[in-house]
């Protein structure tokens, strides 16, 4: 995995612009891991794919990361800030393993949710029949005292017992945030989604590079690609010739 360049992240904005948030995620890895399409970024779990985002968010944009959150109570909005290193919780792992949990009885082997296994259930409207849905895609075998069993008829603490295994195997994928609302003092743990996050940065970034470009294009006549090719130090410098 590699960052991507100034070329490469425009291109990669400028084709999200019309692409879910998912869409827009997978064609930034398949850049950056020279995959050959979004399905192969599909197959990563969940936890692997927002590891390889974090990655991705410190080599362009620094260690830094500031965000922002409302209270829940009063709405009050509270800034926080948290290095990036300190997120990532788990290595990267490219092929998917196989898992197996010991329950009741049941004997389950299972591998790790990925986004193609999120992608079939976004339609479905009812929280509870999505996770459903996409535990019984995970499963690939069920077992109950050595004979195999429907997946659907797994018994509610099973599926839990499994669903708690996934999450310990794939930490990265749900990080929660601990935060203190200093108008009401009242504490409580946001999601942090590095997708969204990241993808906010990316479209900021694209707005300020095209008008530096429009700027440099406009004073001394280059092209887009020559400006482009700049690192962003020489850009900068150039820009505050433009602007003086």
């Amino acid at each position: 995995m590699r960052p991507l360049t100034t070329t490469e992240l425009l291109q990669v904005w400028e084709n999200g612009l019309h692409q879910s948030l998912t869409e827009r995620s997978l064609h930034l890895l398949c850049v950056a891991c020279g995959m050959q399409n979004i399905q192969q970024a599909a197959r990563l779990s969940i936890g692997t794919r927002d590891a390889c985002l974090l990655q991705l968010r410190q080599w362009m944009f620094g260690n830094r990361l500031l965000n922002m959150a409302h209270c829940p109570h009063c709405r009050q909005q509270v800034e926080w800030e948290q290095p990036v290193h300190t997120l990532q919780v788990q290595n990267m792992v490219w092929e998917p393993l196989e898992y197996a949990a010991e329950k009741e009885g049941y004997s389950i082997r299972f591998r790790l949710p990925q986004t193609q296994d999120i992608w079939q259930v976004q339609h479905i409207t009812e929280p509870g029949e999505a996770t459903l849905k996409v535990l019984q895609a995970c499963i690939q075998e069920a077992l109950y005292q050595g004979q195999p069993c429907a997946i659907q008829h797994l018994p509610g603490e099973v599926a839990e017992h499994i669903m708690q295994r996934m999450s310990e195997a794939d930490p990265q994928a749900d990080i929660t945030m601990q935060l203190n609302c200093p108008a009401c003092a009242t504490q409580w743990n946001a999601v942090f989604d590095i997708a969204s996050f990241l993808w906010t940065e990316i479209h900021q970034w694209s707005l300020r590079m095209l008008q530096e470009i429009g700027t440099l294009a406009k004073v001394f006549s280059w092209s887009e690609q020559d400006i482009m090719n700049m690192s962003a130090q020489r850009r900068r410098l150039y820009l505050e010739m433009a602007l003086t």
